[in-house]
């Protein structure tokens, strides 16, 4: 007897938690794996940070749970645009950080780096289909911050005469 109303109450926990899972249809800008059912605007809002005012293109985002926090984006604007962007969030965009590639080798932690290693990590890069181009040189930007200054990133910009590429990359959670 005991069996069925404890069959019947797995049953209803089951189904409860696929009606759960369900409750938001993806957002089509997130990458494949981002956190499920999490639109760029709700991701924006927990890192205090949004797109510029004016048009992108390609704009593509990943953002994981709390505990595993991330935030990755990439699109392509105006450099006007991308100029004032990083102004908006505390980067002078005449004042790179660095660049890639970094023209520097050495070792960090036991490990070989290269000059064409790229600034984010590599699986990463991967998962996004972020493909960078050694024979181009693009500007790397360490003090980009919310204005709650709790979320930091690093940006690469691919720099062009009209249209630049930006990737974005926290790596300090707000």
């Amino acid at each position: 007897m005991r069996a069925r109303p404890l069959t019947a109450v797995l049953g209803l926990l089951a189904a409860a938690a696929v009606l759960a899972g369900c409750g938001k249809e993806p957002d089509p800008r997130a990458y494949p794996g981002s956190e499920s059912g999490m639109s760029w605007e709700d991701a924006a809002a927990r890192y205090r940070i949004s797109l510029p005012s004016c048009p992108v293109e390609g704009f593509r985002f990943d953002v994981q749970p709390p505990l595993t926090d991330r935030l990755a984006a990439t699109f392509t604007a105006a450099k006007s645009c991308v100029d004032g962007y990083l102004k908006q969030y505390g980067v002078d965009p005449a004042a790179p950080s660095g660049h890639w590639p970094s023209g520097v080798s050495g070792t960090a932690g036991g490990a070989t780096i290269r000059p064409e290693d790229p600034p984010f990590d590599p699986a990463e890069m991967r998962q996004f289909g972020w493909v960078l181009d050694p024979g181009v040189r693009y500007d790397l930007y360490f003090g980009f911050h919310a204005p709650d200054r709790w979320s930091t990133f690093w940006v690469l910009v691919k720099p062009g005469p009209d249209r630049e590429v930006v990737y974005l990359r926290s790596k300090t959670l707000g």
